[in-house]
């Protein structure tokens, strides 16, 4: 292992870590990026839904909607540049009963207060205008035009990109052991850096405890998805979620970027930590549930399971420790792509005000144009003659060449 000292070292290559990668390298900030897994963009971040979201319920005043916020700002000129496939494709709250109607109003006040102001409530003869598949007895609608889908992993994969164009380092099967004076010790040897960025997802805890300031636990939360074969993507034009409650926004059924139809992600508190298999059970209801919303759905193609990294609290938790040199990024539960910039930024900030740590070379604000084009299977791209591998479901099944039903 090299004798640098770095400014920043990070722990952990989701769509979180290689975000702040990705900004801290722009910055000017000398990084390198430790990795436990084989590849970049597989653990928690190998499991989510692509969507990107406004906060329109997210909790007043949090972090969270502040990070939520400062991403939207930010995040769709980096999607043209890294030629991303997203779609700003809109979302309905769906109400089918009286009470979740009376919801819909407070939800509204909810996000005209988080200054989104471009939500309405549509009567039923509007929803079903606008989604003319949908099953019949909708009582209402909020409408929340800015809701987007995206290729979550190649976006991460072109954070992680870009930043290496910038001489970041990455280091995967790069496991974190310990943690002493601004020393890591790892699987790969001694990493040194003046402040150390947890980003371990799943394994925040664990590795918040290897600097002994752990101040959340990882209560894991498992998704599973249903996925439809592209032959159906002509019955949905948006996202139709239910009326959230405190706990979850509930399973959405949505269109990904590649015209898949998906039903998820389910909310089950487990044990462990590693990804789950799918249920049959579940995958069942799920199923179920997507044709009860659209009718003219065939059989599923297949499924996928996510594990989110909830904890005791609601809010990220984000947390600089300026005596030893080490900045907490936790509890991204659900919204780690939703917030990925604006928590990027919200580093850059902490670096510089906690910490008094300024960039050790000169950073840039252009942004170096992504070509990518994808491998021969359903699991690659290709950047720069550069080969990462592309573990997400929501990818893998929008690239294969034919698609049977199960």
């Amino acid at each position: 292992m090299s004798s640098d000292i770095y400014d920043v070292a990070i722990i952990g290559g989701g769509i979180v870590g290689c975000a702040v990668l990705f900004e801290l390298s722009r910055q000017g900030y000398s990084c390198i990026l430790c990795e436990a897994n084989a590849n970049i963009m597989c653990g928690v971040s190998a499991g989510n839904s692509g969507m990107l979201h406004t906060g329109f319920d997210a909790p007043l005043s949090s972090l969270e909607l502040q990070c939520i916020q400062q991403c939207q700002s930010k995040i769709f000129p980096v999607l043209k540049r890294f030629d991303i496939p997203f779609e700003k494709c809109g979302a309905h709250v769906v109400a089918w009963n009286a009470g979740e109607k009376e919801k819909l109003y407070g939800l509204q006040q909810h996000s005209e207060t988080a200054l989104i102001s471009n939500t309405s409530i549509v009567s039923s003869s509007d929803i079903h205008k606008r989604e003319p598949s949908l099953a019949t007895g909708a009582l209402a609608a909020l409408y929340v035009p800015d809701e987007a889908i995206v290729d979550s992993n190649l976006l991460g994969v072109c954070f992680a990109h870009h930043a290496k164009q910038q001489k970041s380092k990455i280091l995967p099967n790069c496991e974190v052991t310990g943690f002493r004076e601004k020393t890591l010790t790892t699987t790969q040897g001694i990493v040194k850096a003046t402040v150390t960025i947890n980003c371990a997802g799943l394994y925040g805890d664990s590795v918040d405890a290897l600097a002994g300031v752990q101040s959340f636990e990882i209560k894991p939360r498992k998704g599973q998805y249903c996925v439809f074969g592209k032959e159906a993507s002509h019955l949905l034009h948006s996202m139709i979620f239910p009326v959230p409650t405190d706990r979850t926004k509930g399973t959405v059924l949505f269109r990904s970027v590649y015209n898949n139809i998906l039903m998820g992600p389910t909310a089950e508190d487990i044990q462990s930590r590693s990804p789950p298999k799918p249920e049959i059970e579940i995958h069942k209801v799920l199923t179920g549930r997507a044709r009860s919303l659209l009718p003219g759905l065939y059989q599923p193609i297949g499924s996928y399971v996510g594990v989110r990294p909830a904890t005791q609290w609601k809010d990220y938790q984000i947390k600089s420790y300026p005596k030893i040199g080490w900045l907490t990024v936790g509890g991204i539960r659900s919204t780690g792509v939703s917030g990925s910039l604006g928590i990027a930024q919200h580093v850059c900030d902490s670096l510089r005000m906690d910490f008094d740590l300024e960039p050790s070379r000169g950073g840039t604000k252009s942004l170096r144009k992504i070509s990518w084009k994808a491998g021969v299977d359903a699991a690659s791209v290709i950047i720069d003659g550069c080969h990462y591998d592309m573990v997400h479901p929501i990818f893998q099944f929008g690239h294969q060449k034919e698609q049977s039903k199960l």
